[in-house]
């Protein structure tokens, strides 16, 4: 999958930044756009956020031109590590405003895609204005993420999520975190598929020995690279670390 697929504000935004996609790029958006899970794992460097975030990028930048974003979370980033996701923000909102500044130049009303971030660390303040307007991007931790799940302004914020993105799920699969969230991404799953009907898409994704994102039907996915993590019985209270 070329540029050419990418709307136009996106593909040029990304070719005034980068000479061409990486490997992980070409290999990882074909499978994220037909929504099917999708483990990318590459070294350092090799783009895999953008290889986990841009079709979803795309999507949202297309629906904001229509006048059709959605008032809930479309994409959840998952992180095992909560200063990585606070990264991820900066990253992500540094290319959303340069892709906003390209709209406007081309006479373009492309309105703020919101990112926010879920962790233990998220003031009050920042959880009640998230309640009542989610961010579009999620990012959040294992442990946010369940605790998110077991309220009600929470789990309606959720609801209409497209796609997850797993970071560094290396560091999840093998432990009780990693069976906590893969817990919570069944719970997820069966929000989303609750609310709109049939099974929702899972993006799953691993970075460095990490990757990227994996998506379902349409519904949820993971990416980049962490490892995930699942509770153990559905019993234990989890939470925001």
């Amino acid at each position: 999958m070329t540029l050419e697929y990418f709307h136009p504000l996106i593909a040029d935004w990304f070719r005034g930044r980068f000479a061409s996609p990486t490997p992980a790029q070409l290999q990882g958006w074909p499978a994220i756009a037909a929504g099917r899970h999708a483990l990318v794992a590459a070294p350092t460097g090799s783009g895999k956020t953008l290889a986990a975030f841009l079709v979803c990028l795309d999507r949202l930048v297309r629906a904001g031109l229509a006048g059709e974003l959605p008032a809930g979370t479309d994409v959840v980033y998952v992180s095992p590590l909560k200063a990585l996701s606070n990264d991820i923000q900066k990253n992500l909102l540094g290319p959303l405003g340069e892709i906003r500044e390209l709209a406007a130049a081309r006479g373009l009303a492309l309105p703020a895609i919101r990112v926010g971030v879920r962790t233990g660390d998220t003031l009050a303040g920042e959880r009640r204005r998230q309640a009542k307007e989610p961010p579009h991007i999620l990012i959040t931790t294992p442990e946010s993420l369940y605790v998110l799940l077991t309220s009600e302004s929470g789990r309606a914020g959720l609801a209409g999520v497209r796609t997850v993105i797993v970071d560094e799920i290396h560091a999840l699969a093998g432990n009780k975190r990693g069976s906590h969230l893969a817990l919570s991404l069944e719970r997820l799953e069966t929000l989303v598929g609750g609310r709109h009907g049939g099974r929702p898409h899972r993006d799953q994704g691993v970075p460095d020995p990490p990757g990227l994102g994996v998506p379902d039907p349409p519904g949820l996915g993971v990416a980049d690279s962490p490892g995930l993590g699942v509770p153990d019985p559905p019993g234990l209270g989890v939470p925001d670390p």
